[in-house]
């Protein structure tokens, strides 16, 4: 598991991204359609690599090891076989998801996602 922090530069990111290489298994219905490894995780979703082609704009479940399962949606295809989703929450859920990755980074970097959030 890495827990470096990064954060692209790109003033149009909503969230601070935590670069997290835990496994993660990709649903949809019942049935695990792939698994692969996070690149990283934010309050708003994750980046990741899917040994099995995901359909773009399509809804799925992702299991993220030691942080949960979130509905996502595929937004985006990039480096071959990596995709971004975006979680599918509320905002209550996210703030679950910042609590959680609070706990996974350290203390000293609970808030970060809201610190480092840029405007649009």
């Amino acid at each position: 598991m890495t827990n470096e922090k990064e954060n692209s530069g790109d003033v149009s990111r909503k969230s601070f991204r935590f670069q997290y290489a835990a496994p993660v298994d990709i649903v949809r219905g019942t049935e695990r359609h792939s698994f692969g490894t996070m690149i990283n995780v934010s309050r708003g979703g994750a980046a990741f690599r899917a040994y099995a082609p995901l359909q773009m704009g399509a809804a799925y479940e992702i299991h993220i090891r030691g942080l949960g399962s979130y509905p996502v949606t595929v937004v985006r295809r990039f480096n071959g076989e990596c995709y971004a989703a975006r979680f599918d929450v509320e905002e209550a859920v996210k703030r679950r998801i910042d609590k959680a990755l609070a706990a996974l980074f350290g203390a000293e970097n609970q808030g970060a996602t809201e610190k480092t959030r840029f405007s649009a």
